[in-house]
């Protein structure tokens, strides 16, 4: 595993590699960084999907001072 792909899914595991990843060559360590960055962006997309979900449960009047006090 090169350097470039190392550091790659260091940073989307944001900390140490578990061991077993050394085993990894480089094709496999892209497509594995490839689906955790995938994986990470959808469930970022379903949170911030519930969210607007739930807010549209707030009057609308209030919904942009809640949003701020929520999301600052």
């Amino acid at each position: 595993m090169s350097a470039d792909e190392l550091t790659s899914l260091k940073a989307e595991l944001a900390g140490p590699l578990p061991p077993a990843f050394g085993e990894l060559d480089g094709p496999q360590a892209l497509l594995l960084a490839q689906a955790l960055r995938r994986a990470r962006e959808r469930r970022a997309s379903g949170l911030h999907e519930s969210v607007e979900d739930a807010l549209t449960l707030v009057p609308a009047l209030t919904r942009e001072p809640v949003r701020r006090m929520l999301f600052r």
